[in-house]
């Protein structure tokens, strides 16, 4: 069997719920949509790119057709292609023709289940010719005679087989199920039930699909009241954690950021990154596994992306890679309506599986774990290139780096005096060094500024708004101090959730975008990541959602950057619907920032 033929099942599957109806039978409804017919039938029926009937051989007798569309409509699949008609037959070396006709063809179909319950039959009901513009085309009565002479041949039903594809999906429902003896369930058959036309997810056309699945649950001993959970349980839960982490980044990292929204997949990794944290820092007491919700939330966030990369491949062969993806991924969510109380899970196996049908050839582990900068990750996100980093694990080698590095990108009078930035790399300021240290710390935060500035589109009109923004997110953040001393040692601020240094940046929210190290040990690389971030949200949130227009301020352009900065990118409007502590807090200072009113001091006095 054609790997075409279990591949398009799961290149159009929408699981988005499993409702059971009954103790034994679970309906499972699945989606084709018309893109994904579209994709089979030039898989099936048009190879090299056409399809003949009724060819003689001769060349001259033969119907072709040629770039078939589909679309679905009234319960009805619409098949269109560009079609040619010769009738006639040759006499020495040449044709002698009854009939040579070139125009377009539409062929009106109908699915239907199989009676082996397998798979589905599309059969043509009728066809009528059409112009380019699908209205219909008035052809001779001699044309049309010749063409129902010979079209008949292709309202042949066209069984496609999905057998395969069917028990390729009760194994990974099975393998994804907790053992008898916890609680679980064990799958029967799993056959094609119903077909129909219909809409799908985000308003699409296609046939719909309802697979039923015997079930029979395992029960489940009743749980004890969960405890509080051990350091080695943490430490199970963060790896499991990583792992959907893991599987993200690398299907991201896949992605051409030209045919992607990259805003939308931006939004899907760091509010997963986010949600991890919050986990971590309240593990117990949600009453069902956090790592299948976590997991559930993204995929249905990522899975239009999806859909509209697959479209869009002009290579029919590429967009059923993608198609595959999508459906064993959709399939994985379906399990989650039976997940509470069946014992379903979301396991590092069958996630790496999923991973590979991305990439079949590749033999990398798709859910390795790393935290190098990763440029692709960064375009795929829609940031720049990676920032000039320090070297890696290396606290004080950092200056040749950085007068390599960053002096020729910048104006000399625009550099930053190596002495000062090691001095400050350096030093754990006292309450009494304040009016030494601050201006310092000042040179580097209005130099990051001027880097990132130097690489951006951002309009001229708002270049001295994001300078303001740039210091007075800092001062919100961290009172413009990289480093603090603890057990009388040299280390980067932390907050409770791990944000880290001058702007308070969480390793593990932008793992990939910028170098752990040098987040941690150089103030200039930190502010310069900061600085990348609020540009960013600035520009993809803040302008492209016009919140100056909504408010009629432009200084919502700063609360809006500023509150994405501090609560993830949909929250870039938490500022004027409820806005938090912290942005308040942030609103204050800009407004001292402003006014040139740089009272940073304020948060050393005692």
């Amino acid at each position: 069997m054609h790997a075409v033929r279990w591949r398009i099942l799961f290149g159009a599957l929408a699981l988005l719920l499993a409702v059971p109806v009954a103790a034994e039978r679970l309906l499972v409804p699945l989606f084709l949509d018309a893109e994904a017919l579209e994709l089979l039938m030039r898989e099936r029926l048009f190879g090299d790119g056409r399809l003949r009937v009724e060819d003689d051989g001769s060349g001259c007798q033969y119907v072709e057709l040629r770039d078939p569309e589909v679309r679905a409509e009234d319960g009805r699949l619409l098949l269109q292609a560009r079609a040619k008609a010769r009738a006639g037959r040759r006499v020495g070396g040449r044709c002698l023709l009854v009939l040579d006709w070139r125009g377009g063809v539409e062929l009106i179909q109908r699915p239907t289940r199989a009676p082996d319950g397998d798979g589905i039959v599309l059969s043509t009901e009728s066809w009528r010719t059409v112009r380019a513009d699908g209205s219909t085309d008035e052809v001779s009565t001699t044309v049309g005679r010749r063409l129902e002479q010979f079209l008949p041949a292709t309202l042949t039903p066209l069984y496609v087989d999905l057998a395969g594809p069917l028990l390729q999906l009760r194994d990974l429902l099975g393998g994804m199920t907790a053992s008898a003896a916890t609680g679980g369930i064990e799958l029967g058959s799993l056959a094609v039930d119903e077909v129909a036309i219909g809409t799908g997810p985000a308003g699409q056309n296609g046939a719909r699909l309802t697979l039923g699945i015997d079930v029979h649950p395992v029960p489940r001993t009743a749980a004890a009241p969960e405890p509080a959970l051990a350091e080695a349980e943490l430490a199970t839960l963060e790896q499991r954690l990583n792992t959907v982490d893991a599987f993200f980044t690398y299907a991201i990292r896949t992605l051409d950021p030209a045919r992607v929204d990259t805003r939308q997949v931006f939004e899907v990794l760091v509010e997963l990154r986010r949600e991890a944290l919050t986990i971590l820092r309240e593990p117990g007491g949600r009453g069902e596994d956090p790592v299948r919700r976590l997991f559930i939330d993204a995929w249905r966030g990522f899975v239009p992306v999806l859909r509209g990369v697959a479209a869009g491949k002009a290579d029919h062969r590429q967009a059923l890679g993608y198609l595959t993806f999508i459906g064993a991924g959709d399939a994985l969510a379906a399990l989650d309506a039976l997940g509470p109380s069946m014992g379903v899970e979301i396991s590092r196996d069958g996630l790496r599986r999923l991973a590979r049908l991305l990439a079949p050839g590749a033999t990398d582990d798709p859910l390795e774990r790393t935290d190098a900068v990763d440029a692709e990750l960064r375009r795929a996100l829609g940031f720049g290139e990676p920032l000039p980093s320090p070297r890696d694990g290396d606290e004080t080698s950092w200056v040749d780096d950085w007068l390599e590095l960053l002096v020729p990108r910048a104006a000399a009078s625009e550099a930053l005096d190596p002495t000062l930035v090691e001095k400050l790399n350096n030093w754990v300021p006292r309450d009494k060094d304040m009016d030494v240290y601050l201006p310092m710390a000042r040179e580097v935060l209005r130099y990051a500024t001027t880097a990132e500035l130097a690489d951006s589109g951002l309009d001229g009109g708002y270049r001295e708004l994001f300078r303001d923004l740039v210091l007075a997110a800092a001062w919100q953040e961290s009172c413009w101090r990289q480093f603090e001393a603890k057990n009388d040692m040299r280390v980067p601020v932390e907050s409770a959730s791990g944000d880290l240094g001058v702007m308070q940046i969480n390793p593990t929210v932008w793992r990939g975008l910028y170098d752990l190290q040098g987040l941690r040990w150089d103030i200039v690389y930190n502010a310069r990541a900061g600085a990348d971030i609020l540009e960013h949200y600035l520009v993809a949130y803040a302008l492209r959602h016009a919140e100056h227009k909504t408010t009629g301020s432009v200084d919502s352009l700063a609360r809006s950057a500023y509150a994405a900065y501090n609560g993830g990118p949909r929250q870039y409007d938490r500022y004027r619907r409820a806005a938090a502590r912290a942005d308040k807090l942030f609103y204050e200072k800009y407004r001292q920032v402003k006014q040139e009113d740089l009272a940073v001091t304020a948060c050393y006095d005692r």
